[in-house]
């Protein structure tokens, strides 16, 4: 009569960690994303900026990094001590290019605004630009 030899069980305990390791690391790998996408990120990102040589009128390029609608109700310009704040509402924010016509910006929309503060800001002046939005505030510390 013949014995058969099998696998050690230590070493049968090791291939079945190792397999189940691999399955999970698949499975998340082939998950991660759709759970990524469900999670509401809003973000934004100023992208461009222009200050005219007078120092008060400037064009702001505001884009929408994150994953759900962002709906910018203002922007505000600060200076030192001098601070001017900008809304659609009040007409002292001028829309350059909107895809939606107003301040809602989708994701990966970018939002063109002018707006003329009532003071001049200095060539190589550093101010903060601040964006509000209905899901998000964000400050921009800028240079002219």
């Amino acid at each position: 009569m013949k014995t058969r030899r099998g696998i050690s069980p230590f070493l049968a305990t090791i291939i079945l960690v190792v397999i189940t390791l691999m399955i999970g690391g698949l499975l998340y790998t082939q998950f991660r994303n759709i759970i990524v996408s469900q999670v509401k990120n809003p973000s934004m990102e100023l992208t461009g900026m222009n200050v005219s040589p007078n120092g008060e009128t400037m064009v702001l390029s505001i884009k929408n990094d994150g994953n759900v609608p962002i709906n910018v109700s203002a922007l505000a310009v600060t200076y030192g001590s001098d601070h001017n704040t900008f809304t659609f509402r009040s007409s002292n924010a001028t829309i350059i290019s909107s895809p939606s016509g107003g301040g809602m910006m989708q994701p990966g929309d970018t939002l063109t605004v002018q707006v003329t503060t009532k003071f001049a800001i200095p060539t190589f002046g550093d101010f903060t630009v601040t964006v509000v939005g209905d899901q998000l505030s964000r400050a921009f510390d800028v240079q002219a």
